[in-house]
């Protein structure tokens, strides 16, 4: 009798399993962009806009519940253009391939985010402030 409860409680244990294996991780999307004086650079791209940006494209990409926006920071003072922009997000697929898919979709939005407001701004890519790129680009990497 002492031998069948433990074989008991591991088939009990085991049937519990559940058949799948949900996958998620932490992402940070960064922005980066020339920044400035608000004053003496009014017009210049920025990279906190284009995170705001890239937010929307997220909630409109990404299902309800496989995602949770966890930072959305950037800027360096008061009266300056942010030159950085930074969101970090958790992201829960119920496989693998669902969890890529993922990835991929906040890895477009965030190069939309940032190509609309180059757009808006009116700024393409090879174009230069103080030697610097003027546009605003982003990167998309674990944490």
């Amino acid at each position: 009798m002492k031998r069948l409860i433990p074989s008991l409680i591991f088939i009990v244990s085991v049937a519990a399993t559940p058949a799948f294996a949900q996958q998620s991780g932490n992402l940070r999307v960064e922005f980066q962009g020339p920044g400035g004086h608000s004053s003496g650079a009014y017009g210049r791209v920025s990279a906190l806009h284009a995170a705001a940006r890239a937010v929307i494209l997220i909630q409109k990409a990404l299902p309800a519940g496989s995602y949770q926006i966890t930072n959305l920071t950037g800027g360096n003072s008061v009266n300056s253009i942010a030159s950085d922009g930074l969101i970090e997000l958790k992201l829960t697929a119920s496989n693998a391939k669902g969890y890529q898919e993922l990835v991929a979709a906040v890895t477009k939005a965030a190069a939309e985010g940032a190509a609309a407001e180059n757009a808006f701004r009116g700024v393409k890519t090879g174009d230069l402030t103080s030697g610097a790129p003027a546009t605003v680009r982003s990167s998309v990497k674990p944490f």
